[in-house]
């Protein structure tokens, strides 16, 4: 006869149910908000993207990227992905928005 799922059996129980970046459809897993006048730090391998908001791309908005140099807010366009590997983001006027690249 077969388990009865209101039993408890242990028939699940090799399953791995940790979450992992490879599980997630797309290419970023993960998003984090920089608001207006804050900082986020993500270190060398944290962030892979970055998008503006409105009124983010301004001269006072920088990402610090991860190899080196600076990039003003006023460089990019609102809302569009870039692939830039950042260490940190500054954000004025309007909020930067920070993804994580999936790893699978």
């Amino acid at each position: 006869m077969a388990a009865n799922p209101t039993q408890n059996n242990n028939s699940f129980a090799d399953i791995d149910y940790t979450p992992s970046t490879r599980d997630f459809a797309g290419k970023y897993h993960t998003v984090t908000a920089v608001a207006t006048t804050t900082t986020g730090s993500f270190g060398t391998n944290g962030a892979s993207a970055i998008l503006l908001g409105a009124s983010a791309a301004d001269a006072e908005t920088k990402i610090f990227v991860a190899g080196g140099g600076v990039i003003a807010g006023n460089d990019l366009a609102v809302n569009t992905i870039y692939d830039i590997s950042a260490t940190s983001v500054q954000s004025t006027g309007g909020t930067t928005y920070v993804f994580k690249r999936n790893v699978g």
